[in-house]
């Protein structure tokens, strides 16, 4: 087995998306990852400190906007305002991968480097800790991902399928896009298929190594004109390079991808019918944030409010969210309509104030 590597690895968190499927809570100049979900601390404070257990503060860097920077630093003033990765805009998960590289690189040399999102839910911390440490291993001889095992037919997230085992994982076989329920239905009787969760792990040399050979497109204007001498300069750069996952960039093409298991629960946070597998619920599969609830003649609701008391009445699979200023209801089914319905928002300037 390789030797696990002794120097502290470098996090990345990924903090820049604007988190509309759960609106009203989360906005634009303060979206979810800002935003107390399912606990008593932000999404991104929560992945801050499952970060700080597998490295120091130190060389946890945040990968956002300007306005969101200011919003973090207001909501966490503990945190190094010098460990930010700044996107003039976005555009998907490759460029400020790449970025975040020839930063760490020169600041660092050749660091492990974690990339993690700053909107998921994991539990128990203990056991991500560990499948890192795991994971740690395998940076010596490519590109890392955890793969999830699993336990429902999810057509939201994407699958990987594993080869043969290495010293602590899989190698990988291929990457699949998110299916139609049909194909979730296959995928997940198989041994060997995963989620991805979008957690990766690689030396600073090999992404950047991997990202010249099969992305020059996203590599080459930001190398060129590294290090930028002002935000200007960076901005003209962005302003080349298209809007890529770095998953389509460099993980479906290079050969050099190794996947270990993870052993914690996972969950992306996508939407408000994540709650229904994060908050506990009762015999009817009701689930409930908040004070007091009371059910009647209720099913399958999931509501996130703050009044005193909340009572359902003879309803089934509705979604309740309460915010000072604005009320949401809607159907299990309804709810994936939530982005159009901000869209159709955004034509009406009297609207316009509850959507940022």
């Amino acid at each position: 087995m390789a030797k696990l590597p002794k120097e502290t690895p470098v996090v990345l968190i990924m903090a820049g998306g604007k988190g509309e499927r759960f609106w009203p809570r989360s906005r634009t100049n303060s979206p979810k990852q800002l935003q107390k979900v399912y606990s008593n601390k932000t999404l991104l404070k929560e992945t801050i400190d499952r970060a700080l257990t597998i490295t120091s503060l130190d060389r946890i860097y945040i990968g956002t906007n300007a306005t969101l920077k200011a919003e973090i630093l207001k909501k966490d003033p503990k945190f190094p305002s010098g460990n930010f990765i700044i996107e003039p805009e976005g555009k998907n998960t490759a460029p400020i991968i790449a970025l975040s590289a020839l930063y760490f690189q020169k600041k660092y040399g050749n660091p492990n480097l974690i990339v993690l999102s700053a909107d998921a839910f994991i539990d128990p911390v203990k056991e991500f800790t560990k499948t890192i440490e795991q994971a740690l291993f395998e940076t010596e001889n490519g590109m890392v991902l955890l793969g999830v095992k699993p336990n429902r037919p999810e057509v939201g997230y994407g699958y990987i399928s594993t080869g043969k085992p290495t010293d602590v994982g899989y190698t990988v076989k291929a990457f699949f896009e998110k299916p139609d329920f049909k194909t979730a239905l296959k995928y997940i009787k198989k041994k060997n298929f995963y989620w991805n969760p979008g957690i990766f792990l690689f030396r600073t040399e090999t992404i950047l190594s991997e990202l010249e050979r099969h992305a020059p497109h996203i590599l080459g204007p930001l190398k060129n004109g590294f290090p930028f001498k002002n935000f200007g300069d960076l901005k003209t750069a962005f302003q080349m390079l298209p809007s890529e996952a770095i998953d389509t960039a460099i993980m479906e093409k290079s050969n050099r991808i190794r996947m270990v298991e993870a052993t914690f629960n996972w969950d992306d946070v996508g939407s408000w019918m994540s709650l229904e597998r994060i908050l506990p619920g009762d015999k009817e599969k009701n689930h409930h944030q908040g004070k007091e609830v009371h059910y009647h003649k209720a099913s399958g609701n999931i509501s996130s409010v703050q009044k005193e008391l909340i009572t359902f009445l003879g309803v089934k699979n509705l979604i309740v969210v309460e915010e000072p200023d604005v009320l949401l209801i809607t159907s299990r089914e309804g709810v994936g309509d939530i982005k159009a319905m901000l869209s159709n928002m955004r034509k009406n300037k009297v609207l316009q104030k509850y959507l940022d």
